[in-house]
């Protein structure tokens, strides 16, 4: 009677599982049908948010704001949970000098400036809202700029997919919704690898890639660094430049494959350390933009790299 009592429980418990899997792909399924299209609208809107005579931001670049000041909401709200005494509203305060000088290079300050500032607003926050800790302090001022600094080098990246020489990569339409053809490409890779791995991970992953997030597979992994190459190999055939080689695409798909999956790992370890199991509920079935936009976020600093080393080196 015991022996049937646990194989009960056990398929009751096997079953609700199931059952919260499939509601959490519904969800997601959901999400993606009104996501998809909104994003490509966002992306290839090519008119200004703002009259020409003051500055020019494309409503892909307003959306980038938007999602990093939430992400640093939620990166922050983490914080607060060791942190409960705090000044980490100077994240915002910083974030937003940065972004009016990205778009008014009269008020830009050379980066080393902009992050000793960063610097002395963080050691100014741990001396003296971290009094009554005084032993955690260097902990806490490393979890706040590192924190705020990764979030801002993620927004410039994403910000300078919109001018060259990124623009230079990829072919121009005429066509108002495929201004953009190549940031839709890069990020659509970035989606396919996350997208691809999960998928096949679920359905064939038996070998755990690593201890930070158990149902990440070797598996899981690998189908999604492939499905990274074929995408992007195959969108760069199409739609990069003439004058630019085939193999530049597989190269292209092979750091966003890996690096969209490192983000993806070190948000994970991030979360582990704050103890929660998403950044927030923010997006039904997929959690916070941290979870949904950490692979985006680190490797939109490599795509830009990339692209300063094919404008650097590679003679078009």
């Amino acid at each position: 009677m015991l022996l049937l009592r646990i194989t009960t429980i056990e398929i009751d418990d096997s079953e609700k599982l199931k059952s919260s899997a499939m509601t959490n792909l519904t969800k997601r399924l959901l999400f993606v049908l009104w996501a998809v299209p909104l994003g490509w609208w966002v992306i290839n809107s090519s008119f200004s948010v703002l009259p020409e005579s003051m500055a020019t931001i494309y409503p892909g670049q307003i959306a980038v704001i938007i999602l990093i000041f939430i992400s640093n909401f939620e990166y922050t709200r983490m914080l607060k949970i060791f942190y409960p005494r705090n000044a980490f509203w100077l994240s915002y305060l910083w974030l937003g000098i940065q972004f009016y000088g990205f778009f008014d290079n009269n008020l830009a300050l050379p980066s080393n400036m902009s992050f000793f500032i960063l610097f002395f607003l963080i050691a100014l926050e741990a001396f003296i809202w971290g009094r009554r800790n005084q032993r955690k302090r260097w902990v806490r001022a490393s979890l706040f700029f590192s924190g705020t600094a990764f979030l801002y080098v993620a927004a410039i990246s994403l910000l300078n997919f919109y001018s060259e020489p990124f623009q230079l990569l990829f072919r121009s339409y005429s066509h108002p919704m495929l201004s953009q053809v190549g940031i839709v490409l890069v990020i659509g890779t970035v989606f396919v690898c996350d997208s691809a791995a999960y998928f096949i991970g679920s359905a064939w992953g038996k070998t755990h890639f690593s201890s930070i997030s158990p149902k990440k597979t070797v598996e899981g992994s690998i189908g999604g660094l492939v499905a990274s190459i074929l995408v992007c190999s195959i969108g760069w055939f199409f739609l990069a430049s003439p004058g630019y080689t085939r193999w530049l695409g597989i190269v292209l798909g092979l750091l966003i494959g890996v690096f969209a999956q490192i983000g993806d790992l070190l948000v994970s370890l991030m979360k582990r350390y704050f103890r929660v199991k998403d950044s927030s509920g923010l997006i039904p079935g997929h959690g916070g933009i941290l979870d949904r936009f950490d692979s985006v976020f680190f490797s939109a600093p490599i795509i830009s790299l990339f692209t300063w080393v094919i404008s650097k080196i590679i003679v078009n």
